[in-house]
């Protein structure tokens, strides 16, 4: 979805359910330089890695940006094997912390197993960028299937550099990144002995509606005391019904612009689609409230980006619309760091920006958002609607996404192309039934609007083991412990744990490496420490 700043693309947006900086990276890079200080034991370096996987003549290389740190690797402790922990990067640059900061659950585990640890940056983020731009027919190589294949090279190539002795490589992930987790492991089996895939959306709904689902949901579950005795889930639909009925008349329209500071305000050329861009920039201010309620990532997940500072604004006794405003106000200020003044509400200025093809105008900000909203539009779906009975009414119909796809990627990304290919990712992934996969943990909170496309099957014969963690949002048992936290989490860390030591107990598998998806066979590249 859109984000209420949209001066400039590098200072970053909320779209499509994911905040500037990835969706588990995001409130970790608040905490850290984009110098990369790194950690103790961690070396930051580049990978030489393959352009296209899939076509046999292509000989062309690019450098893939990674981490590695085996401060923690000890052969004994780990009863005479290499344990190798892989981080999969996501949909932004990489951060440091995954495989340096001792506090996060990786290291954790690193820690306690003897694991050497990895974090492999996902192509076209940050600085991992197989082509100098981002048009659309360069990011035709922007797919799942060659990040997965990225992956598959990188750990054959591993270890061969390393000389990992009966290695057993476990790879980590969280939301996006979750999801390729999982299905790396039913694509590549051979390659890993498990896998912790937290808030991993396996099912690849087009039309993700459940999410203002959960959203209501969390809302409902959060007390609040008032004279209407009305919920706080009921306090924000009557805002949203009252928007949308003042959004119909020329008069409403002015009072939204005068309530909520619109810029630049509706006018006599408003257009239906320029009111459907409004709700979605409001809803994205909900979004960022909830989907990392209560998370140990920062003070700001912990404390002030939170259900119940929602709820509690909400709830103060005045008009109901400048509650709204004192939300967008507290969002902005917590979340994104800064005080507005006024309620950014350009369609066109946002399709502008995002339709950017070039890195460097981009920046970290505009490249994420571009090639996060090319990776829903042309594959994954996951399109945020509210095209269903919830507190957020009918206010952001499919028609919205559709469009959006095409007036960022051209009139060739269509909504049949988009539906054609999003169910073409379903029957190759399997989807929430027919998934087949063995050795996954899949860690999930109840308060995380992404935890509705999770998969909860659990089988004994195949060791899948769904975690559900009451209280707990998205990628919560990803991040540090704290006091205060939501009650579920030490119980689904001791989970985690025990799978891993059922996994890394295992006698390994005779067979380390698999052939790439090519016919031609290269030599390993050597690191170029940077």
């Amino acid at each position: 979805l859109l984000l209420l700043q949209l001066a400039t693309v590098a200072a970053g947006k909320w779209l499509n359910g994911r905040p500037p900086g990835g969706l588990v990276n995001a409130p970790l890079h608040r905490l850290q330089s984009r110098a990369d200080t790194l950690f103790p034991g961690q070396t930051l370096t580049n990978f030489s890695q393959k352009f296209d996987h899939f076509d046999p003549l292509d000989e062309r290389r690019w450098n893939q940006r990674m981490y590695y740190n085996p401060i923690h690797a000890n052969r004994e402790l780990a009863g005479g094997q290499d344990i190798v922990f892989l981080m999969i990067g996501g949909e932004g640059r990489e951060s440091a912390r995954w495989t340096g900061d001792d506090n996060v659950m990786i290291m954790q585990y690193a820690k306690q197993f003897g694991a050497t640890v990895f974090d492999l940056e996902h192509r076209f983020f940050g600085d991992s960028r197989p082509i100098n731009d981002m048009k659309s027919s360069s990011l035709q190589y922007l797919t799942t299937e060659q990040a997965m294949a990225d992956l598959a090279y990188f750990i054959n190539v591993m270890n061969k550099e390393h000389g990992f002795l009966n290695p057993k490589w476990i790879p980590f992930g969280g939301s996006y990144p979750g999801a390729l987790c999982a299905m790396f492991r039913s694509k590549y089996p051979e390659l890993t002995a498990g896998a912790v895939c937290s808030s991993a959306p396996l099912v690849l709904s087009l039309d993700f509606y459940q999410y203002a689902g959960v959203i209501e949901y969390v809302l409902k579950s959060t007390p609040i005391q008032n004279k209407q005795n009305l919920g706080c889930d009921e306090l924000v639909r009557q805002s949203f019904d009252t928007m949308q009925q003042l959004s119909l008349t020329a008069d409403g329209r002015g009072t939204l612009n005068e309530k909520l500071r619109l810029d630049p305000p509706f006018d006599n050329t408003t257009t239906k689609p320029d009111i459907t861009n409004f709700f979605s920039n409001l809803y994205t201010a909900h979004q960022g409230m909830i989907q990392y309620t209560y998370d140990g990532s920062s003070d700001k997940t912990k404390t002030y980006a939170t259900a119940s500072q929602l709820c509690r604004i909400y709830n103060q006794d005045q008009d109901m619309l400048d509650n709204v405003w004192d939300h967008l106000v507290w969002y902005n200020q917590y979340w994104n760091g800064v005080n507005i003044t006024t309620f950014d509400n350009s369609y066109e200025e946002m399709i502008k920006e995002v339709s950017e093809t070039d890195y460097d105008k981009l920046g970290d900000g505009g490249n994420e958002a571009r090639g996060w909203m090319w990776l829903c539009c042309n594959e994954m779906g996951w399109l945020q609607t509210t095209d269903t009975d919830t507190i957020f009414g009918s206010t952001l119909p499919m028609n919205f996404f559709f469009d959006m796809c095409t007036d960022m990627f051209g009139y060739a990304m269509t909504a049949p192309l988009i539906r054609d290919n999003n169910k073409a990712a379903q029957a190759f992934y399997g989807g929430f039934y027919d998934f087949d996969a063995t050795n996954l943990c899949m860690p999930n909170g109840k308060f995380d609007p992404w935890s509705s496309l999770g998969y909860y099957n659990a089988d004994k014969a195949r060791n899948i083991v769904p975690v559900v963690i009451e209280g707990a949002a998205h990628c919560s048992d990803m991040y540090p412990p704290y006091e205060g936290e939501p009650a579920g989490l030490p119980a689904a860390r001791d989970q985690i744990r025990a799978f891993l030591y059922g996994i890394i107990s295992t006698p390994p598998s005779t067979t380390t490496t698999v052939p790439t998806p090519t016919t031609t066979t290269s030599s390993s590249s050597a690191l170029s420490v940077t």
